[in-house]
């Protein structure tokens, strides 16, 4: 919680849906004492990284980065690995002056861009020592590489995604970013040489062509960069130069519809040869602001993506009935993209039942951090379901557990 009041949340359901789908995929073949929690940060810098709890966080410059969605679910292995083999809770046990506040104010310097943001944080939290404290040592990052690797290739992934994506920072000189004291990842050659040995080349085939991470990364290359215009450009050059480049124009039909020129974007996606073209011109559609062509093109879609776009589009049309009933439907993805509880919310209070509006709305704001708004709004529900109903006993043992914090 400490963790997320200080950080900037990933607002984009593409990608939280995606990460959500890989992380519930790599649980599966996990032996994890918790279920996990996955977080999106928004942010430049390249990290991820687990805590207590089952607790995982990964930033839009990491999912950037990876060149391929086996380095990303290799990534997230290694992190469940840490999860499963408690590598945090074992250093807390060891280091009796650490607790969770300490913990969660180095991950946030690791998190922020600006380095006198960082040195504002270590100032205020903790000293250098006890950030050397909260390293990994060698011996838990083999471990995690071992079981990681093992998890990826149970999940359908590649053995050798975490091993390519340190190659990767090692290329592009990423993995010197940070203080040697802040850097969970002891990037070594070894690791990376133990991990090619061990793992058997992947027989997965993978159309590198039309892969749907291709689509969430440049999703992300799109919230991280701060030029869009020059991003815009740098797109169109990419799909100008090569047509098979799809993952280029649709990152350039986004950024076409962002500065209001939705008909060159609807061109764009119109002349690409893809399985996901209804799902891209929906949403352009939808952004747009042509509710009824985007309903038309995303009714016999199937995808998470498309329901939660036609959902926008009915509660935009003030269909809430129809919106209610897609958003039920996403409900099982909203710890991870809390938005989900907001806009179901706001559909159900619209649609009578102000009851559990306010506490779906409560729980948007307990998901994003903020807990003297989800206070507000469970007692508001408690006093709309009425003191003896069971709804309203479930929230008053939430309320009690929350104004103990």
């Amino acid at each position: 919680m400490e963790i997320i009041k200080g950080v900037k949340l990933s607002s984009d359901f593409m990608v939280n849906l995606f990460l959500e789908n890989m992380k519930r995929k790599l649980e599966t073949v996990s032996p994890s004492p918790y279920p996990l929690k996955l977080t999106v940060v928004e942010s430049r810098n390249v990290d991820a990284f687990a805590t207590v709890g089952g607790y995982l966080y990964i930033t839009t410059g990491l999912i950037e980065l990876c060149e391929n969605e086996d380095e990303l679910a290799g990534v997230l292995s290694h992190e469940i690995a840490h999860i499963v083999k408690r590598h945090a809770a074992k250093r807390l046990e060891k280091e009796k002056y650490l607790n969770i506040g300490r913990i969660a104010t180095v991950l946030l310097t690791m998190l922020v861009g600006d380095p006198k943001a960082k040195e504002a944080i270590l100032t205020s939290g903790m000293g250098t020592i006890q950030s050397i404290s909260l390293m990994y040592s060698r011996e838990d990052e083999t471990e995690a590489d071992s079981l990681g690797s093992s998890v990826s290739e149970k999940a359908g992934y590649s053995c050798e995604g975490i091993a390519d994506f340190l190659k990767r920072l090692r290329i592009t000189g990423r993995d010197t970013g940070l203080p040697q004291y802040l850097l969970t990842h002891p990037y070594h050659e070894e690791r990376i040489s133990k991990m090619e040995i061990v793992c058997k080349k992947s027989e997965t085939k993978r159309d590198k062509r039309d892969n749907f991470f291709y689509y969430i990364a440049k999703r992300a290359q799109i919230a991280n960069h701060q030029s869009k215009r020059e991003l815009l450009n740098l797109f169109l050059k990419k799909y100008g130069e090569d047509k098979m480049d799809i993952s280029s124009a649709y990152g350039a039909s986004l950024l076409l519809t962002i500065f209001g020129r939705k008909d060159e974007a609807i061109d764009i996606l119109q002349s690409i040869d893809s399985q996901f073209k209804n799902l891209f011109l929906g949403e352009i559609l939808f952004l747009s602001g042509n509710l009824n062509e985007a309903v038309e093109k995303l009714r016999n879609e199937e995808s998470i993506y498309a329901k939660y776009i036609l959902a926008r589009s009915f509660e935009e049309k003030r269909d809430f009935d129809q919106a209610r009933y897609l958003y039920t439907q996403l409900l099982p993805f909203a710890d991870s993209f809390p938005e989900i509880f907001l806009r179901l919310g706001m559909v159900v209070g619209r649609s009578g039942n102000e009851a559990k509006g306010f506490e779906y709305l409560g729980k948007y704001y307990l998901a994003i951090g903020k807990e003297s708004e989800a206070r507000m709004y469970f007692e508001k529900a408690l006093s709309k379901y009425g003191l003896e109903s069971e709804e309203a006993k479930e929230l008053s043992s939430l309320l009690k557990t929350l104004k103990k914090r």
